[in-house]
């Protein structure tokens, strides 16, 4: 009887270690094109495993500089949330799910709309997968409606923070028309979409997506301040970090796919104008799917524009090839990132056993500065 139940709790942990895992709902690309005009609807039957609190992350590429998206109701073309009206994608988009969000996306799914951006896919994280730990206790700052109100950080705050974590601002007293902006200690703005973001409920939460937005955090005033909060209409009371403990499920049978739009020229896996800038905010991502064929006798090739020579300074253009999930681990296994420079000729990068699975099951994120990536395709070495 002791062996059955031990049995049974073995088999219990196992499946609750299978459903914790980031699961994708929406498999892109779908291209969001200008005008508002374009929009995808995810079915609801992808929302029946989702629970208040967990969280819905929209990843998405090539998006212009004023590219906005959107989370609407299908039935009525409303937002699900005021802050879900029109959002950056400039960086992944993360939405946690409150309980009148849950009743609508569990009912008539999800509509994802905006313009100038395109879509990668969409994804599921339980809420038990994000561990919290409260990194400010006060003192409590009021935000006056004339935006003269800052609460100044320490940089020594935010020393745990990585690339993928989360700053969650705890809030009370929301009056109508409140909204937030998160600046550096020189008071400009960390992101665009945190200048001036309208904020509802009990919380707001700052994902860290990009390295130049952590590299933010590490820079501080002769007082130690790496960042200030103000905006208008509502009480911070306490800020968390939100750290995601679950990895990338790489079991695609029950996404739902985007309706194919075009076709790329044999070979190819990306063609365009993705922009690396010196701010080294630039990457770009390609899902596990078009690996799957791959051997290694493959290789990636990267073509690319360099900047124009007054953009550039040090340290000189490169690119890394990095896991497409996780903490952007260098796709080789190797504990710092693989750096290739760019000096005007096609990057062709070869491929081991441990960077063909990991293509297969994570896919790849292209990353680095002083570059315009206008494709990259397979070659087949004879």
């Amino acid at each position: 009887m002791k062996y059955a139940s031990f049995l049974t709790s073995i088999i219990m942990c196992c499946l609750l270690s299978l459903s914790a895992k980031e699961r994708t709902l929406l498999l892109g690309p779908k291209t969001i094109g200008p005008g508002w005009k374009d929009n995808i609807i995810v079915n609801a039957s992808q929302f029946q495993q989702v629970n208040e609190g967990d969280i819905i992350t929209l990843y998405t590429a090539n998006a212009k500089r004023t590219a906005q998206g959107a989370f609407q109701d299908p039935q009525n073309w409303q937002a699900v949330a005021p802050a879900y009206g029109y959002f950056s994608v400039s960086s992944p988009v993360r939405m946690k799910v409150t309980g009148d969000i849950l009743a609508i996306i569990k009912s008539r799914g999800l509509c994802i709309g905006g313009h100038d951006y395109q879509i990668i896919r969409l994804t599921h994280i339980p809420a038990d997968e994000m561990v919290e730990k409260f990194i400010y206790k006060g003192p409590s700052v009021k935000m006056m409606p004339d935006w003269s109100a800052y609460a100044n950080l320490q940089k020594k705050i935010f020393k745990d923070v990585k690339v993928g974590d989360g700053i969650r601002f705890h809030i009370s007293k929301v009056e109508d028309g409140a909204c937030i902006k998160l600046t550096d200690f020189t008071y400009n703005t960390m992101d665009p979409a945190v200048d001036g973001a309208p904020v509802s409920g009990d919380s707001f939460t700052y994902y860290i997506d990009e390295q130049s937005q952590l590299i933010k955090l590490t820079l501080a005033s002769s007082e130690g301040i790496s960042m200030r909060v103000t905006g208008k209409g509502y009480t911070l009371n306490k800020i968390s970090q939100i750290s995601c403990i679950s990895e990338e499920d790489s079991d695609l049978s029950t996404a739902q796919r985007a309706p194919k739009e075009y076709k790329l020229s044999p070979g190819e896996l990306f063609r365009g104008e993705k922009e690396f800038p010196t701010d080294w905010s630039g990457n770009l991502r390609l899902t596990a799917q078009p690996f799957q064929e791959f051997t290694l006798t493959d290789c990636i090739v990267v073509s690319y524009t360099l900047l124009p020579e007054e953009q550039l300074g040090n340290p000189p253009p490169q690119l890394s090839f990095r896991e497409n999930g996780g903490k952007w681990k260098d796709i080789t296994g190797s504990d710092e990132p693989v750096w290739y420079p760019l000096t005007g000729d096609d990057i062709v990068y070869t491929l081991d056993d441990t960077a063909l699975d990991k293509l297969k099951t994570t896919g790849i994120v292209i990353t680095g500065m002083g570059a315009v990536i206008t494709k990259v395709s397979i070659l087949h070495i004879e």
